[in-house]
C-alpha cells in the first residue's frame, strides 16, 4: 500500500476517534469543593486527546500483522495476527484458528508489503486461538500484555487489524467494552450442540471480516484480547467479541511447548439428558431427568476409568454444582487443574454415588 493511501486510512480512522472521545472530554472540566475552605473552586483540565490516541496506536499498530492462508499455491484467506514473543532467532505470532485452517501453506504480511513464510506451531480449534512463527529478522519489538482480569465496563479498547483484507492492514477503531465477560455457545462439529462456551470481552469497536486474529488494546498501548468473531445482522450492530488476554496467554504458553492445549478430560462418550426423547430415557430407567450427562462409552485407563464410573451411569454434579448439559460439564470441568481432585455425584441403578477423580491430559 501507498504511503499516501495509507495516510489517507489512518487520517480517516483517527479523525473517527477524535469525534468520538470529544465526549470524553466533558470529564475533564470538574467543579471541585473545598469544604475544609467552604469554598467552590473550578478547575480547567487541558488534556491532548489526540496525543493518547497516537501514542496507543503508534506503540501496539507495529505488533499486529497480516496473515495470508494459501490453498494450493493460491490465496484463500486474510486475517490478522499479533507479534506477542520474540526469542534469539523467532517472532512469535498469535492469530485465529479459523483464519489459518484449512490452507497448505501461511504467510506473514507487513506494512510495506514484505511477506515470509510462517511455520504453524499449534492450534486450538475450543480457544479459536494458533501460534505461528518466522524468522526474526530486524523485528525489534511485541506487543505487551495487560491483565484482562482488570478491564472495566465503559473503558475505552482499540481494535487494530486489517478488515476486508490487506488493502485496509493495520486499520484501527475506537470502543468501549460493553461487557467484561460474556458466555457465547460455540458449536465445534456442527451438530446443533453447543461444544462450548467461549468467554469472551464484548465491545463496540467495530470489527469486521479480516479483523479476527487482531489486537484489541488499551489506552496505554497493551493487549486486552484477540479479536475472534462478530455478530452481523440486520437487526445487530456493534456488538464484537474478544478473547481475554489472561486465556491467550494461558493458550499460547500451551501451545508453544505441546503443540496443543492440556486440558482436564474425563475420558467417556458423554450424551445429553437433554438430547434423549422419552423412549430413550424409558429404556435407560431415567424417564424423570431433565438434566444431566449419561455415560455412552468410558475409554479405558482413563481418569472416568480408573474412578470406576461405567457406561449408563449418569453424572449429576461435580463438586456439588449441578450439571445441566455437555457443554456445561465442560465448562465446569475445563475451569479446573491438571492433577485436581474432584468429587462426582452419579446415579446409577436409581442411586446416587460420590466419586473421587484425579484430572488427568488427554494423551496427544
Amino acid at each position: 500500500m501507498n504511503e499516501n493511501k495509507r495516510s489517507l486510512i489512518v487520517g480517516t480512522v483517527i479523525g473517527g476517534i477524535l469525534s468520538t472521545l470529544l465526549i470524553a472530554v466533558l470529564y475533564f472540566g470538574l467543579n471541585v469543593t473545598d469544604l475544609s475552605a467552604n469554598k467552590v473552586s473550578k478547575i480547567s483540565y487541558q488534556v491532548d486527546v489526540q496525543s493518547i490516541v497516537n501514542q496507543a496506536i503508534d506503540k501496539a499498530s507495529p505488533n499486529v500483522v497480516g496473515i495470508v492462508r494459501f490453498n494450493n499455491e493460491k490465496e484463500s484467506g486474510t486475517g490478522s495476527g499479533v507479534i506477542y514473543k520474540l526469542t534469539e532467532d523467532k517472532v512469535y505470532v498469535v492469530t485465529n484458528n479459523h483464519v489459518i485452517t484449512g490452507g497448505n501453506k501461511v504467510e506473514v504480511a507487513f506494512v510495506d508489503e514484505e511477506r515470509v513464510e510462517a511455520e504453524v506451531i499449534g492450534v486450538d480449534l475450543i480457544s479459536d486461538l494458533a501460534v505461528i512463527t518466522i524468522p526474526r529478522g530486524d523485528i525489534s519489538n511485541h506487543i505487551e500484555f495487560a491483565d484482562s482480569d482488570n478491564l472495566k465496563v465503559g473503558e475505552f479498547v482499540f481494535a487494530i487489524g486489517n478488515p476486508l483484507g490487506l488493502n485496509f492492514y493495520g486499520s484501527a477503531t475506537l470502543g468501549i467494552v460493553s461487557s467484561t465477560e460474556r458466555l457465547i455457545p460455540i458449536d465445534v462439529d456442527k451438530d446443533g450442540e453447543s461444544d462450548w462456551f467461549a468467554n469472551v470481552i464484548q465491545t463496540d469497536a467495530a470489527i469486521n471480516p479480516g479483523n479476527s486474529g487482531g489486537a484489541l488494546v488499551n489506552v496505554d498501548g497493551k493487549l486486552v484480547g484477540i479479536n475472534s468473531m462478530k455478530i452481523a445482522g440486520s437487526q445487530v450492530e456493534g456488538i464484537g467479541f474478544s478473547i481475554p488476554s489472561n486465556i491467550v496467554f494461558q493458550i499460547v504458553n500451551d501451545l508453544e511447548v505441546y503443540k496443543e492445549v492440556k486440558r482436564p478430560y474425563l475420558g467417556i462418550v458423554p450424551i445429553s439428558i437433554s438430547r434423549l426423547n422419552e423412549e430413550e430415557k424409558a429404556e435407560k430407567g431415567i424417564e424423570v431427568l431433565e438434566k444431566g450427562i449419561l455415560v455412552h462409552d468410558v475409554t479405558i485407563n482413563s481418569p472416568a476409568y480408573l474412578a470406576g464410573i461405567k457406561a449408563n451411569d449418569v453424572i449429576t454434579h461435580i463438586e456439588k454444582q449441578e450439571i445441566k448439559n455437555v457443554t456445561d460439564l465442560r465448562l465446569k470441568l475445563y475451569n479446573r487443574q491438571l492433577n485436581d481432585t474432584v468429587t462426582l455425584t452419579i446415579l446409577r441403578d436409581n442411586k446416587n454415588y460420590d466419586v473421587k477423580m484425579k484430572l488427568q491430559a488427554k494423551e496427544s
